[in-house]
């Protein structure tokens, strides 16, 4: 299972997480060129700032709007703030760890003290859609307040309930699109979705199984 994943845009390759392992991977969307530069390896061997402070998985990673190399990391109930310099095999944290629940007042309002998947909204400065269970909330980061929600996927998210995932393992955004298209993994099943903030999303591709699309995922 696929636990989270993000793209990091400077350095134009991706992290995916799964249990306690880790790989970077290389890939061109709409085609199956995928393979792995680093990994797969173990996390808590591999990323000091992770290990530093506990955290032997990865629920969940949204990029820092406005830096190239910043995350927040989410492991169980709490969230850090990680720096990531791929090309040093450098990280380190900036910031915390935290509570989820002491750090976005929002998420609290939710009841969200654990998450499941985060990704920003498409052209929404500063904004996050945030995935527990069978539900999700839209909050504004920068301002930590509630944009929209709770509510359930089966009613604000069509495509994604027609491809038959009423829940959400991880999501990230389609590297270098600006059109909203992102990926969605659940289970073994992975889909692609046109994601457009204040309306229902739309079907791109899948959903199909992740073995057949992802040779580099395997490991998973």
């Amino acid at each position: 299972m696929v636990d989270a994943a993000y793209y990091h845009p400077r350095f134009k390759q991706t992290y995916f997480f799964g249990g306690r392992r880790y790989a970077r991977i290389k890939f061109t969307p709409g085609k199956n060129d995928d393979v792995i530069t680093w990994g797969p390896d173990k996390i808590d061997e591999r990323w000091p700032s992770l290990i530093s402070i506990g955290f032997g998985t990865v629920d969940a990673v949204l990029p820092v709007e406005g830096s190239s190399d910043e995350i927040y990391v989410f492991h169980g109930s709490r969230v850090a703030h990680i720096k990531v310099v791929p090309e040093l095999n450098d990280d380190k944290v900036v910031d915390g760890p935290w509570v989820i629940t002491e750090k976005f007042k929002s998420l609290a309002s939710a009841g969200y003290d654990t998450i499941d998947a985060v990704m920003p909204v498409p052209a929404k400065s500063g904004e996050a859609y945030i995935f527990r269970g069978t539900s999700y909330v839209r909050i504004n980061v920068h301002q930590d307040k509630t944009v929209y929600g709770p509510a359930k996927l089966t009613a604000e998210w069509p495509a994604l309930t027609k491809a038959g995932f009423d829940s959400v393992d991880a999501a990230f955004p389609v590297p270098e699109d600006t059109n909203g298209l992102t990926y969605f993994f659940r289970g073994d099943q992975y889909v692609k979705l046109k994601v457009i903030a204040s309306a229902p999303d739309e079907p791109n591709f899948g959903p199909k199984p992740i073995k057949d699309y992802w040779k580099s995922l395997d490991w998973i």
